[in-house]
């Protein structure tokens, strides 16, 4: 009998352990020290995409001399071919590139330095008479796509042409946002073919499925003319390259916990006391 009584007596509760003690990160300090940076919610977004890489993602459009789709796209893949193959970051090229009769909308995913080192070899191919990056997209939380997919069409002459009013106030803004809407959506629909596995075979040609969703001729030729928009050459040479900067651990030793200065309560004569405290 005294074994079971001693078996059923409940078990003294445990203290807790005081904050610095406790294994989560939020009980690690108290609350009023607990100060989020963009750092912080930059991990958030890759945690909750479960990867460790900063990814970013273009859009860009380009208008290109008259040449047949196919061949635009092996010009394309001979120069990513290039670039995989000297380049040091491990991390490939993704995202969707659409060749129409002579224009080109491509939306890319990847590593920061990654895109950037396209972008620069790109810049420097002269491939394009005209282009245009209409979205820079920065710390993406989902990849589109987990592999570079393309596609092309021939129907871009055939569609309606978008009657734009200079004379809005709006147009602009009002046209870019049309426009990712419709890429987002091509994005989206070429996606869905990809991963549907009834279908082993993926044509390389967009169908008729397609064409409400593309943007027109009118609209890529007034994306192509808008000087507010980075060309691809101008944001090679202004975000191609990452800088090379020492971070706060390489100067700071050892790494404070909070944004309080070291020298907060040290006063000189010459000091004005502006919390008008005392002396």
């Amino acid at each position: 009998m005294s074994n079971s009584t001693a078996s059923n007596s409940p078990n003294k509760k445990k203290k807790p352990l005081p904050y610095f003690m406790e294994r989560t990160e939020e009980a690690a300090l108290p609350s009023f020290q607990n100060r989020r940076t963009l750092a912080d919610h930059v991990k958030d977004n890759m945690l909750c995409a479960g990867r460790k890489s900063y990814f970013q993602r273009i859009v860009y459009v380009g208008r290109h001399p008259k040449v047949t789709g196919m061949t635009l796209r092996d010009r394309f893949l001979k120069l990513i071919k290039e670039l995989q193959e000297c380049t040091v970051c491990e991390i490939k090229l993704f995202g969707l590139m659409i060749n129409f009769d002579g224009y080109t909308v491509h939306m890319v995913e990847s590593a920061e330095e990654t895109v950037g080192e396209y972008l620069r070899t790109l810049a420097a191919a002269d491939l394009f008479e005209e282009s245009r990056v209409v979205l820079v997209y920065n710390n993406i939380n989902q990849r589109l796509f987990r592999k570079l997919v393309w596609r092309v069409s021939d129907y871009l002459n055939e569609l309606k042409r978008t009657e734009l009013d200079q004379r809005d106030p709006n147009l602009t803004q009002g046209t870019i946002n049309a426009f990712l809407v419709q890429v987002y959506q091509l994005c989206k629909m070429v996606r869905e073919e990809e991963l549907d596995e009834r279908s082993a075979f993926k044509s390389l040609y967009l169908d008729e499925n397609y064409e409400e969703h593309t943007p027109d001729i009118a609209v890529l030729e007034y994306l192509l003319g808008l000087k507010c928009l980075f060309t691809v050459p101008e944001y090679a040479s202004f975000y191609g390259r990452l800088p090379d900067v020492s971070s706060f651990p390489d100067r700071v030793w050892p790494i404070p916990k909070d944004l309080t200065p070291y020298d907060v309560f040290e006063a000189g004569k010459y000091d004005v006391n502006l919390t008008f405290g005392g002396k």
